[in-house]
């Protein structure tokens, strides 16, 4: 018992940096998953508890910009979320490699690990709050990729880009905000001066914005969950 014991430790303490994350590093993706995962679970209670079959469930997004990474739309196809490219025909197959790319997420999922290890932090994309099933998010998100200015010139608007999106999506006008929020309720965003932070995008007749400590909350949670296991492990010793 005491051999099996110490080659436990042993092989602990041989462990790789690069396979332990620091605990700042786990505090950010537990605030990060409270945010993002917390109201999709509070919302399912409700449902439940009111015997709701009529709304749809709230579900939880990532729209990513492959020209960030060209990783992106090759791990997308290759995990088991569904995911989409918002360009289609022509311009997927010859943009697909930098064009946006939604994705549902879902929690403990290998894709929403694979965001908040590799992409979280580095302006990737904006996190999405919706009712709506994927397909036809699509349909809604695509509306926006072109916006036309005052000259009638065309432009691409890469709005999923969160630096870009905190700074010009609050400025849409009335018509703007009622056509680009229909169905969606809720829009993250990293805030690029500063990742442990993230901003809450909603409308409520204007457009809100709510800034999150997500480090914070993740310190928070990570010491619950530190003394939870201590009275756990105190009364396993206490039972033996």
């Amino acid at each position: 018992m005491q051999d099996r014991e110490r080659w436990r430790q042993d092989m602990t303490l041989d462990l790789p940096d690069s396979l332990t994350a620091s605990p700042e590093q786990e505090a950010l993706a537990l605030g990060l998953e409270h945010l993002i995962f917390d109201p999709i679970e509070e919302d399912a209670k409700r449902r439940r508890d009111e015997s709701d079959e009529t709304t749809p469930p709230l579900r939880a997004y990532a729209l990513l910009d492959a020209a960030q990474s060209p990783d992106i739309p090759i791990c997308l196809e290759g995990f088991s979320n569904p995911a989409r490219c918002l360009f289609d025909g022509d311009a997927y197959d010859n943009l697909a490699e930098v064009a946006p790319w939604l994705v549902e997420l879902t929690r403990y999922s290998d894709v929403w690990d694979w965001f908040v290890e590799e992409g979280y932090g580095k302006d990737w994309g904006i996190l999405i709050h919706s009712r709506l099933p994927l397909p036809r998010l699509k349909t809604q998100l695509k509306r926006f990729l072109r916006v036309e200015d005052e000259d009638s010139d065309v432009y691409f608007f890469k709005y999923y880009r969160p630096e870009i999106f905190n700074k010009y999506v609050p400025r849409f006008d009335s018509i703007q905000r009622s056509t680009f929020w229909r169905e969606i309720e809720a829009i993250y965003s990293e805030y690029h001066r500063d990742p442990q932070k993230l901003i809450r995008h909603h409308l409520d007749g204007e457009h809100v914005e709510q800034e999150y400590d997500i480090l914070s909350t993740g310190r928070r949670r990570l010491k619950t969950s530190f003394e939870l296991n201590n009275i756990s492990g105190a009364y396993s010793q206490i039972e033996r």
